[in-house]
């Protein structure tokens, strides 16, 4: 049976994995940035429209667990890309549906899955009492750096 771990030892180790996580998504973002010209929310939403469209603007950020208002400048980039295309519904004009174009479906045929994605997948796949428990400790955290109030939608991008 391995010996108790100390406070000290479990505080660097957590903080060693919060770095790791950092690190990770960081260097995701940046590689897709690279490789693809889209930062890592683009990628997302492309990768969500071609895996799970066409979607509405609200079905699509409620896929990304975010707020329609976030995912509006996401969309509009992706758009000016000519990635994706905002088809009016013939029905009712008021209605738009989100779809990829050949380009966009050339982009996800070589792109990686993207990392929130995992991340959120991840954590869909825990049992309830893990996600609560990390959730608490989240917000702890949050809480300790001040930064209950900072609005932060995505990693490392300027959406």
């Amino acid at each position: 049976m391995p010996a108790a771990r100390t406070k000290s030892q479990l505080i660097q180790e957590s903080m060693q994995s919060l770095r790791r996580i950092v690190k990770a998504l960081e260097d995701y973002s940046r590689d897709v940035e690279q490789q693809f010209g889209l930062t890592g929310p683009q990628l997302w939403a492309l990768w969500e429209l071609g895996h799970e469209g066409p979607l509405s603007l609200k079905d699509l950020a409620a896929r990304m667990h975010l707020e329609s208002s976030t995912v509006v400048g996401v969309v509009d980039r992706l758009v000016a890309k000519g990635l994706i295309v905002r088809n009016p519904d013939p029905l009712d004009r008021r209605k738009v549906s989100l779809a990829p174009t050949p380009k966009g479906d050339q982009i996800l045929a070589a792109a990686p899955p993207p990392a929130q994605g995992h991340l959120l997948q991840g954590l869909e796949s825990m049992h309830r009492k893990r996600v609560e428990s990390l959730h608490e400790s989240l917000q702890t955290l949050e809480q300790v750096l001040g930064a209950r109030k900072l609005k932060a939608p995505f990693f490392f991008a300027k959406e």
